[in-house]
This record gives structure tokens, sequence and C-alpha cells, in this order.
């Protein structure tokens, strides 16, 4: 199977699991690896068109075969992809961004935490993918790529950015950004001790959800300690490098043999519930939101074993 037939099997969903042409595709990993590249680079640069294609997900092979290649070329085009201003990249890949961005964006960082430093601070990027973001750097210090020590002091210039540009929170509907509950999370999980004034602060201050995350969980990090708690995250697949796209996606649940239309539905269906442009009115209901993450975030695969 040449690269051409493989891109050819590979660009739209007909809902069976192209499980060959990913076996040729990592055996081809030289030949293949540019096309993947320019695949990445052709939809960060038209994501709307990426969306309005039915079917189309080459681009998310394409994430997660480059992320197991470990291809350091495919960094800034995936933090170019996700830095989109508003839902659009979330609506051109459906969950992979709170189930697989961060294993992603680690994959392919190589431990160079500046670009993902960017994406976290980039105001005009999506809430969730800023998430994604710090996740990602969790999944570092998990992998024991970078050192928990040069990520707790990130977080504390972090806090102090936040606080310090944090616009006020006025009337019954207006909800603080969810990048603060992300941060308090993986702050608790990572140095629950040295990091507790701001998240403390945080607290005070009302800017995260209590329904996601409360004092009772902060203090369950924080006498559990940080070393057992990143411990616990080893055997985690959340908190792994991306090794096997095909172990990754093969359970999804838009393979089943549905129309091929099925993983466009999808991403529709996502935007209904709170991620596309048809959604915005709602977009300070971060509860459901959330609580979509959270709770049932696998709408396009089985629940990972």
């Amino acid at each position: 199977m040449r690269v051409e037939e493989i891109l050819s099997k590979l660009e739209n969903n007909t809902g069976v699991f192209p499980r060959s042409a990913l076996e040729r595709a990592i055996e081809e990993k030289e030949a293949i690896t540019p096309f993947l590249l320019s695949t990445l680079s052709k939809c960060k640069d038209d994501l709307e068109n990426v969306v309005n294609k039915d079917a189309y997900i080459l681009h998310i092979y394409a994430l997660f075969l480059l992320a197991q290649f470990r291809e350091f070329k495919a960094y800034p085009l995936i933090i170019d992809f996700f830095s989109a201003p508003g839902d659009i990249s979330l609506d051109a890949t459906g969950d992979v961004v709170t189930e697989d961005l961060p294993r992603i964006l680690a994959s392919v960082s190589h431990g160079d935490i500046e670009p993902i430093k960017k994406l976290i601070e980039n105001q005009e990027a999506n809430e969730f993918v800023r998430g994604a973001a710090i996740r990602s750097l969790i999944v570092l210090v998990v992998q024991e790529i970078i050192p928990r020590e040069q990520i707790v002091e990130y977080f504390k210039e972090l806090f102090s950015t936040f606080f310090a540009n944090k616009p006020p929170i006025t009337g019954p509907e207006k909800e603080p950004d969810f990048i603060w509950t992300d941060l308090v999370i993986n702050s608790s999980i990572l140095s629950p001790i040295k990091l507790k004034e701001y998240i403390e602060r945080t607290f005070d201050e009302g800017l995260i959800e209590p329904f996601f995350f409360d004092r009772d969980e902060f203090n369950h990090y924080l006498q559990t300690g940080s070393e057992k708690n990143l411990d616990e995250l080893r055997n985690d697949c959340h908190y792994s490098l991306v090794e096997d796209t095909i172990s990754d996606m093969e359970s999804w649940s838009c393979f089943d043999r549905e129309p091929p239309r099925k993983f466009q539905k999808y991403n529709h269906m996502m935007g209904i519930e709170g991620f596309s442009n048809s959604a915005k009115k709602a977009k300070t209901k971060i509860k459901k939101k959330k609580k979509m993450q959270k709770e049932s975030r696998r709408k396009n695969r089985q629940k990972k074993k």
C-alpha cells in the first residue's frame, strides 16, 4: 500500500476502523510524516472548512500518529491549530481536546514547555484547550520528562498573572473562566503545600465552581502529598504519552459501521451541547459544560479500560 493509498483510506470516516491503513502508516513512518505535517498545516489555516467537510478525519489521525512518532516538527503546528479563538478547534476535533490533547502536546514537546506556556496564557484560545495545555505539563511531570519543581514555579507565576489580570465577576449569569478550576486541580495534584496560598485565595474569591472541585478535595490532595498524588497517576492512561494510535482510537464509537457522515454529525452534536458557535449563548453555563467533560466526555468512543 503506497502512501497516497494509505492517506486516501484515512481521509474520511466510513464507520469502520481502518486498522490495516494505520498499521501501514506506522510502518511507513518516514515516508508518511511529511504528508501528515502538511495535513495539519493546511487544516490549522482553514478550520472552518475542516468542520464543514463531511466525515473528514485525517487531521485526527495526523495528531495521534505524529504524537506517536514524537515528531517535534508537529509541535508548532498543533499549538497553532489549537490557538484559534473561540470554539472552532473543538468543533474540528470533537472530544480530543478534553481526552487526548494533554498527551499529544506532551508527546511532541520533547520537554520544551515554552509553546505550551504560550497556549495556556493565550486568552483568545478556548478555555478547555488552555486547560488541556495545563494538564499536559502534569503529563510531562508524571513521565519524568521535566522536574516537578519547574512546573510548581511556573504555576506560581501563572496564579500571580491570572490574579493581576482577572476581570470583575458581576451579575447572576457571569462565571469565571474555567481555566481557574483546571489550574487549581492540577496545582493540587502537583504541590498542594507550596501552592496552598494561591489555591486558598482562588476558593476565597469564588473563582472556581465547587461542583467540580471543592475544599474537601483539595484537602485530600494536601493530606496525600504530591509524591503520592503523582504516583497514583503513573498507571492512568490519561497521563501517559501517545504510544499506540491504534489502541487509542480503535474503540471509538464513531467506528460502528454507521453512514460516512457519522463523525461530522458527532461534531455538530458536540456543538449543540456547548462547543460550537450555536451554543455561545450558553457559554457561561460552566456547570453543564464541565459536567459533560467530567462525566460523559467520551461521546465518540467507548470507555477506556
